[in-house]
């Protein structure tokens, strides 16, 4: 384990750890404000929402808790993670120019081409909020069950391509701490965007969404029924059609 200082932001980086944002989780518990940020070659126990798993392959992948100690947060939580997922994609862009527009799926996915690139996972610990972002950057392939489902930002950017504008690094220590520095900082940006400007900063996830016509499970209806995504609200709910051809608009939902 070392320190990365990174300007504003000091990282303590693992080479393998169970899962940077249990660290960052402990980190709040005990108060110790040495460090703004966790970040991993590697996690054996890495997970997305609601307890999923997330695979990553060693070194290939950016796997990082930001934690948020004097940042005002809004309500709900998830609020900042979709900000979260925002602020992941437009540092993906400036790192990476070849990429085509990286996409969002509600409420925190980071899509390229219909398929899973990354993923946001938000928690309040003690009053701090802790953003766990996991993205796949330099894979060449995934596990069969992955396969269909999954994809890097080097599957994205052919390596074929002889444009000079496209960088070939993607687990090199100065890559890991660009992304995460622009992430951070584009994060607190978008925070404090939302707290003056909430309607430019809806305009922006909804020239990414990926999650209208898809289908969602509504937890905050007694028959958890499935619906339709129609878009995203002025609040950043999620507008739903209902089997029975109704309208309905929420927070907690997750994708079928």
């Amino acid at each position: 384990m070392s320190i990365i200082p990174l300007e504003r932001m000091r990282i303590e980086f693992h080479e393998t750890i169970d899962s940077t944002q249990r660290r960052a989780r402990e980190l709040v518990e005990r108060n110790d404000r040495r460090w703004d940020a966790v970040c991993a070659e590697h996690q054996t126990a890495g997970r997305g929402r609601q307890g999923a798993h997330w695979h990553d392959t060693p070194r290939q992948s950016l796997l990082v808790s930001l934690i948020l100690w004097e940042t005002p947060t809004p309500e709900p939580v998830w609020l900042t993670g979709l900000l979260a997922a925002l602020a992941t994609a437009q540092a993906l862009e400036a790192h990476y120019p070849a990429l085509p527009l990286v996409q969002l799926k509600y409420p925190n996915d980071v899509m390229l081409h219909g398929r899973k690139l990354g993923g946001v996972l938000t928690e309040v610990v003690e009053g701090v909020a802790i953003v766990g972002i996991g993205v796949n950057l330099g894979q060449t392939a995934f596990p069969p069950e992955l396969a269909e489902q999954a994809i890097s930002v080097r599957i994205a950017v052919s390596p074929q391509r002889a444009d000079t504008e496209v960088s070939t690094d993607f687990d090199t220590t100065q890559v890991i701490n660009s992304l995460i520095q622009h992430a951070y900082s584009n994060l607190l940006r978008l925070l404090e965007r939302w707290r003056t400007h909430p309607d430019e900063v809806v305009l922006l996830w909804r020239a990414r969404d990926d999650s209208i016509g898809r289908a969602y499970r509504i937890y905050d209806l007694p028959e958890q029924p499935v619906g339709v995504a129609l878009g995203v609200a002025p609040d950043f709910r999620l507008r739903l059609r209902l089997p029975n051809g109704a309208e309905h608009t929420t927070y907690y939902v997750s994708a079928v």
